[in-house]
């Protein structure tokens, strides 16, 4: 009996894991790069289940290009070191809402005393006519610009408060359970302290109707 309880576990915990692996649309792939002058240590995602192959092709080469221009700005900054290498390490979450795709990474470099963070998100609608998504594609600026605000206002404590100017068009977001993420850069909207930080806000409020055709485009670059 209990030879046949182990097997039938067995068979469970394998199915689970088929399954867990058949739901992902993607695999994690690393780059690592160690010398004197600087440190990468990168983690980004191959995306191998995008219904849209030609979409797939761009999202795959956007995420390289991302991390690409990173690493030939690290390496620069290596070659003018002067005895202090730079650190780079990425990170990366994938979140999908109804379709919609978001690839968010994290880029945190550091040399020395100087520490910075900056955050890019890849959106795009995971379809047979998928299409790459801007900010701008999935909300009203000027509503999101006001919810902003008040939650800025309300805890002067955490936001620099006369720093914020309005979103960027290239701000890094992703959407779950109802919610807008807006993610900033280190610096840009809080102390230092508070890393990347992140407001949410409900969609319902800032809400825009996707557009019916759009041409994919490459994501834009950080300003």
């Amino acid at each position: 009996m209990v030879k046949k309880w182990l097997i039938i576990l067995t068979v469970l915990l394998f199915s689970n894991e088929l399954t867990v692996q058949a739901e992902s649309i993607y695999s994690i792939k690393h780059k690592d790069q160690v010398k004197p002058e600087f440190e990468i240590h990168v983690d980004y995602p191959l995306f191998n289940g995008i219904k849209n192959k030609r979409l797939q092709e761009d999202v795959n080469e956007n995420v390289k290009e991302t991390i690409d221009e990173v690493v030939r700005e690290v390496e620069k900054l290596g070659d003018q070191s002067n005895g202090f290498p730079v650190l780079y390490y990425e990170e990366f979450t994938v979140a999908e809402n109804k379709g919609l795709c978001s690839v968010v990474m994290t880029a945190h470099i550091s040399q020395g005393n100087k520490h910075d963070s900056r955050v890019r998100s890849l959106n795009f609608q995971n379809d047979e006519n998928g299409i790459f998504l801007e900010l701008k594609d999935v909300v009203d600026l000027s509503k999101l610009n006001i919810e902003v605000n008040k939650i800025i206002s309300n805890d002067p404590e955490s936001f620099n408060t006369q720093q914020f100017t309005g979103v960027r068009d290239n701000t890094a977001f992703y959407i779950k359970d109802g919610e807008l993420f807006l993610i900033f850069n280190k610096y840009e909207i809080a102390p230092g302290v508070f890393g990347t930080p992140e407001i949410s806000i409900p969609f319902s409020k800032v809400k825009r109707e996707l557009p019916q055709h759009k041409k994919a485009v490459p994501v834009p670059k950080e300003v």
